[in-house]
């Protein structure tokens, strides 16, 4: 074999081990301090008690915390109370419905799975509204105007409730 036959040789079998390189790199504990992740994804917690601080900065922030609380209700005998408080409190506001309807729907759909809500009495009334501007999103489990998050708060805490604050993530 000339050196010519011979240097490309060795230069397409570097480039083919290169190549290889990530695809065993990910399968190999070496590359990873502490080795691989435990996949217990699918674990399901029975009977949570959980309040959620729902800090509502924009519309987006209220339909993320719709996620978040969807995901905490697939648990078996989840309990969950989200107490929505700040300047996007108005997306529940009955004006704005049409709006929002989408975000308020799947709200709707969460109360219609046993979640509670409550609107902070304070947010409400700092955004210019009443009680009885606020939509109820279901007649027999009403949502219902607080006299104030933080002590609602403390008084699901007491109850044996945890606290989760949910909080978008700004790109």
């Amino acid at each position: 074999m000339s050196k010519l036959n011979l240097l490309a040789a060795a230069l397409i079998f570097s480039a083919t081990s290169l190549v290889a390189l990530p695809a065993s790199a990910g399968n190999d504990d070496s590359f990873a301090p502490g080795g691989t992740a435990v996949d217990q994804h699918t674990q399901q917690f029975k009977h949570l008690k959980i309040v959620m601080d729902l800090k509502a900065a924009s519309p987006a922030s209220v339909g993320f915390a719709a996620t978040v609380a969807s995901r905490i209700m697939q648990h078996p005998g989840a309990k969950l109370i989200v107490i929505v408080e700040g300047p996007a409190i108005g997306v529940f506001a009955k004006k704005n419905y049409l709006d929002h309807q989408g975000i308020v729907d799947n709200w709707v759909a969460l109360v219609n799975q046993g979640v509670k809500v409550e609107y902070c009495g304070n947010s409400v009334a700092g955004a210019g509204l009443k009680p009885a501007d606020m939509v109820g999103l279901n007649r027999k489990n009403p949502a219902v105007v607080n006299p104030g998050a933080f002590p609602t708060l403390g008084h699901y805490e007491s109850l044996g409730y945890s606290p989760v604050v949910t909080m978008l993530l700004d790109k």
